[in-house]
């Protein structure tokens, strides 16, 4: 069986008590608010982690004309994506020789590297979804669609403490906190190890804390 949106939707509805009643024809304004509510879920729930099942690796398309801001070399940064790339390469088979000598400006990344590829998360439909992950993201927009379908805050507090754990684990506990670590522990040792090798931060007693420009 296909697992759409409109399939994600009507668990989620089914799970508050409200049935399967979303269909992604229907104009109604309650269909509206659902469709409103999944987007910020969306965003919540793949903004909080760099989920290795979005993650995906492309060669960025090099502009034809040579940058006038002091870089050899200006590319496209790559769309669909959802947020900044996690790490740019100059070769996607040695994942340890990030590029970090770089620029972001207006939608394009400027290096002196010829050839750059980006790893990054874009956006992949439901079936494609980890089925843990899919099972959490259900809770999630339960806990969302409990105000706009029932007007009950209190069920709405529920499944979302269910989801993301208290308000202060700041969205990192419950299901999804538990899945995102979960994930991070299932990449490739190189993968982990990627950001967390950098000469500034390798200098420090017992090579400790974070690099700079974080994990993915």
């Amino acid at each position: 069986m296909s697992i759409d949106k409109a399939t994600i939707i009507n668990w989620a509805l089914t799970d508050i008590g409200a049935g399967p009643m979303f269909s992604i024809d229907d104009d109604s304004d309650l269909a509206e608010q659902v469709a409103a509510t999944w987007e910020r879920v969306v965003d919540s729930t793949f903004g909080k982690h760099d989920w290795t099942f979005c993650r995906t690796t492309a060669i960025m398309n090099r502009d034809a004309a040579t940058p006038v801001n002091g870089w050899k070399y200006g590319f496209t940064l790559p769309s669909p994506r959802l947020s900044n790339p996690l790490a740019y390469l100059p070769d996607p088979t040695r994942c340890r020789d990030v590029i970090r000598q770089f620029t972001l400006q207006q939608g394009k990344m400027y290096c002196n590297e010829p050839t750059v590829w980006a790893v990054y998360k874009t956006y992949v439909d439901p079936d494609y979804w980890d089925p843990a992950f899919r099972a959490a993201f259900v809770i999630a927009l339960a806990g969302m669609l409990a105000v706009p379908v029932w007007q009950d805050e209190d069920m709405r507090d529920r499944r979302l403490a269910q989801a993301f754990g208290t308000p202060s684990l700041q969205g990192t506990g419950g299901e999804i906190g538990r899945l995102m670590a979960q994930d991070k522990a299932s990449a490739p040792i190189g993968e982990q190890s990627l950001l967390s090798h950098d000469p500034l931060t390798d200098v420090r007693p017992n090579g400790a804390g974070d690099a700079w420009h974080g994990r993915w």
